[in-house]
């Protein structure tokens, strides 16, 4: 049952108002500033006859730049291992990892690599969910969270302790070396300790700080992480228990995204259970609520309506607007694209080209770590709920620190 053409939840993106001009200045003059500071620090070090780096002379400081800029990515690596190595000592599963346009996922038919497109704000991901039986608690959230910054703060901080003690043993480009890769270390876990968002995604201090503070942001991901743990373990959407996903009355005072994300597991389920209604009601929620997302997580939204509209609207139009907008998805999604642009292609009766589209859906490569196998070759029905869970299931890789506790960023 379909919602008034005048009332269908058509895309209505709202762009924030642009910084103030100060605001935009003073960026690139505290860059100027802090990097002069550090560069004087860094000679002083260097050339002072009592410092403890002399001896590292220009070669030195010249190797030290050269490893601070380029041991950057090597401390996102490290970052995102170390959130993995405590998410799993915590009990959680490591679902996907992504360096840059690297994505790295974990499929029924094992791990698999491909490159995507930019992360807006971050240098990489590491997106798990709680195990069977551990892993879904505030303390092991905060291990989680906590491994990042401190995977970069020790080898950071082993590294300048090296530089130190070898300064005058080493060559000055070995010394230099260490020095630079550690300050980056350093840096990179300072920073990522701090409360703070960029581009919608939550720093690790920011979810640490919601857990100390019982903000309803950390109580909802939570919620979300236990469906997210149903889905992993092959439950449908309408088979988990009523009180997984919050009504909407429970997600009052969260952000746009942490409320987001609970809006798409809602419509997710109502859709896998058949009831129109439901999903009709959970989409204008989600289609008003979204309207000031971060253009970062845009596509994950509409990738949620443009199943929605597949499986539960008669307009095409509807649907030929969300669709327009899937893209910059933070996982592979292209069985759940082939399976909708089927649907479209079924609707303008181009049966060859939703045939084509079909079978690109149920390619193993192109369904290879999202199982959106599981929408397709069954009857429409239960096809379009499984398209639809699965919109719902990968979203949440994409929003709010990311899309819950355990999507952390560097």
């Amino acid at each position: 049952m379909e919602s008034p053409a005048a009332h269908a939840p058509y895309p209505h993106f709202v762009d924030p108002p642009p910084l103030p001009r100060w605001r935009r200045v003073l960026t690139p003059v505290a860059g100027f500033l802090a990097g002069v500071g550090g560069g004087v620090a860094a000679a002083h070090l260097a050339f002072s006859a009592s410092g403890p780096l002399h001896g590292l002379g220009g070669i030195g400081l010249g190797a030290a730049l050269a490893t601070f800029a380029l041991g950057l990515w090597l401390h996102v690596i490290l970052h995102e291992a170390g959130h993995a190595l405590a998410g799993r000592a915590a009990g959680m599963r490591v679902v996907a990892l992504g360096i840059g346009r690297w994505r790295f996922e974990r499929g029924g038919d094992g791990w698999r690599a491909w490159r995507g497109g930019s992360l807006a704000g971050i240098g990489g991901f590491a997106a798990l969910v709680p195990g069977r039986e551990r892993g879904g608690g505030a303390p092991a959230q905060a291990m989680y969270l906590l491994g990042g910054p401190a995977a970069n703060l020790a080898t950071g901080g082993a590294a300048i302790a090296l530089a130190i003690a070898f300064a005058t043993t080493l060559p000055a480009w070995i010394a230099g070396a260490l020095l630079g890769l550690g300050a980056s270390g350093l840096l990179l876990g300072a920073i990522n300790l701090l409360p703070f968002r960029t581009h919608g995604w939550r720093s690790d201090g920011m979810g640490l700080a919601d857990l100390l503070l019982g903000r309803p942001d950390a109580r909802l991901l939570q919620r979300a992480q236990a469906a997210m743990a149903l889905s992993a373990a092959g439950i449908r959407p309408r088979d988990w228990p009523l009180d997984v996903v919050p009504d909407e009355a429970a997600i009052t005072g969260a952000s746009t995204t942490a409320a987001t994300m609970v809006r798409q597991l809602r419509l997710s389920r109502a859709i896998d259970a058949g009831d129109a209604a439901a999903a009709a009601d959970a989409a204008r929620a989600l289609a008003v609520g979204a309207a000031d997302m971060p253009v970062a997580f845009r596509g994950q939204v509409a990738l949620s309506m443009a199943a929605w509209a597949a499986c539960c609207s008669h307009d095409d139009r509807l649907l030929d607007a969300w669709r327009a907008l899937c893209t910059g998805a933070i996982l592979d999604v292209t069985a759940l694209l082939h399976w909708i642009d089927g649907e479209r292609a079924r609707r303008r009766g181009d049966d060859a080209g939703a045939r084509r589209e079909l079978a690109g859906a149920r390619h193993p490569r192109a369904a290879a770590g999202c199982r959106q196998r599981q929408g397709v070759g069954r009857s429409p029905r239960h096809a379009r709920a499984g398209a639809a869970w699965r919109a719902g299931d990968i979203v949440h890789r994409g929003i709010g620190g990311g899309p819950s506790d355990n999507v952390k960023d560097a």
